[in-house]
């Protein structure tokens, strides 16, 4: 499915789950890159008194470093030809993990997204924001679970694009969610959330008094364009089964994936401006903290 995956690895953390879903999405002949960024205050602080002992400690650690991760390639089943290591010492991790994607031209990036509670992953601004807002390829953010061997997986597409995001998104996010469902022979489920006008908000009497209409309206105009972005799947072996759920997205996305055991979630991300991103954040930013399936963020061509 893909051809270049680059596998960020953390030096404190085992990872195995996250290199068998690797695994699993490179195929049969695709080729992993496993990374590692490792920084140690202690010895970058120690050139400060003595330069040429603060080197040897730096180049001791990173020799340790990159012997683990060469043993962990050893590990994986597959032709080591595939199979390549990489380390670099960079206080900015998120930043040398972005550098490397570019330079190896990957086309994935597996990257391991730590659990923090809400608030305090929001008022930090860890990594895993700067990761996930920068990125240009396609990110796979992966928790410490195992996929079964017939994985659940759902993509959330939006058919009004009311934000004028692209529309060929959705044809990208459907693409993808419906070439891994036949790579890893897995269930696929298709997502649409919207949210109808508030009783309260309307302000024309005549409209009040035929709400019912109004929003019975408003669902068949999202029902018609999902049907009509889903026409060109729909009549092949194994179609997904699409979802139309009302109400909020960053609500009901998670609630479902709980509900139906989901795996993997497939969701667009389109840039925003910084003061819009501060007061809403994007779609995959407010989903990330609430769901605990993996997830897969995509961003326009």
């Amino acid at each position: 499915m893909f051809q270049k995956l680059l596998v960020n690895v953390d030096e404190d953390k085992d990872q195995v789950e996250m290199l068998e879903k690797a695994i699993r999405l490179a195929g049969s002949d695709g080729r992993l890159e496993l990374f590692c960024c490792v920084y140690q205050p202690i010895l970058s602080g120690a050139e400060v008194f003595n330069e040429e002992a603060g080197k040897r400690s730096r180049h001791a650690y990173m020799v340790q470093c990159e012997g683990q991760l060469d043993h962990l390639a050893e590990r994986i089943r597959i032709d080591q030809a595939r199979v390549g290591t990489d380390i670099a010492w960079d206080e900015k991790r998120a930043h040398a993990v972005l550098q490397k994607c570019e330079r190896f031209g990957a086309d994935l990036l597996v990257y391991p997204v730590s659990t923090q509670p809400v608030l305090l992953h929001h008022l930090l601004a860890p990594e895993d924001w700067q990761v996930l807002r920068q990125c240009a390829v396609p990110l796979l953010l992966s928790r410490n679970k195992r996929w079964p061997e017939h994985p659940r997986i759902a993509v959330a597409i939006d058919p009004f694009h009311a934000r004028n995001e692209p529309a060929s998104l959705d044809t990208k996010l459907l693409n993808l969610a419906l070439g891994l469902a036949q790579a890893l022979e897995a269930e696929l489920h298709v997502l649409h959330t919207y949210a109808t006008l508030p009783e309260s908000a309307i302000f024309d009497e005549h409209e009040i008094t035929d709400y019912a209409s109004l929003q019975d309206k408003v669902a068949a105009e999202h029902n018609r364009r999902m049907k009509d972005l889903m026409a060109p799947w729909s009549d092949q072996p194994g179609a997904p089964e699409v979802h139309l759920l009302e109400g909020e997205l960053h609500q009901l996305v998670p609630k479902f994936c709980k509900e139906q055991a989901v795996d993997l979630l497939i969701i667009g991300n389109v840039s925003r401006g910084a003061l819009e991103r501060l007061l809403l954040g994007s779609s995959a930013e407010r989903i990330l903290d609430k769901v605990s399936c993996d997830l897969m963020v995509v961003k326009p061509d």
